[in-house]
């Protein structure tokens, strides 16, 4: 990728975010646990989501969350969940980069500071996630079957983390480059 041409820039980041939109939506589809109550799945999908926020920024993960679990929901049967997917996880994606100041990231801020704003980030975006399934759910179930599955959807943030993080610590070690992907 050039700096003299913007153009390309501007391709590598959407051709990007489709492929990790592809990702999503796999880590989405590939290990679905049905919960009876709202009919609707725990996955593995934050784990990209997460990976997104924290390396490529607020637009990359707005647009590979929203879009890779909505895709996924589609393709997996569970149509009625595929508008709230996209709005849910993609502003879990948004507000995870936002919070944890992806755009503004620096080699020189310290492991205790990165630590601190991705803690901060990942509460913000599991309250996201886990209020938007819990208000959705409610209309669409009922209060106690979306409560239901709150604590599912708390773990599979937790998992999302667990897997994101170090995926993302691991990506810019071996690729510094990566920073100027952010979006």
């Amino acid at each position: 990728m050039s700096r003299d041409n913007p153009q390309s820039s501007a391709a590598a980041r959407v051709a990007l975010a489709a492929v990790l939109t592809a990702i999503t939506a796999l880590f989405t589809y590939a290990v679905r646990i049905p919960i009876a109550p709202t009919r609707g799945y725990l996955n593995l999908g934050d784990v990209a989501i997460f990976f997104s926020a924290f390396t490529f920024g607020p637009v990359t993960a707005l647009v590979s969350g929203g879009l890779g679990t909505a895709l996924a929901d589609l393709l997996s049967g569970y149509s009625q969940w595929a508008p709230i997917s996209l709005a849910v996880h993609g502003l879990q994606g948004l507000v995870a980069a936002l919070v944890a100041g992806t755009l503004s990231w620096d080699e020189t801020r310290s492991r205790r500071t990165t630590a601190v704003r991705w803690t901060l980030a990942a509460l913000a975006a599991t309250a996201v996630m886990c209020g938007g399934y819990l208000l959705s759910g409610t209309f669409m179930v009922g209060f106690g079957a979306a409560l239901v599955e709150l604590p599912g959807n708390l773990l599979q943030n937790a998992a999302g983390l667990l897997g994101g993080i170090p995926l993302t610590l691991a990506v810019r070690r071996a690729y510094p480059p990566v920073r100027r992907l952010r979006w």
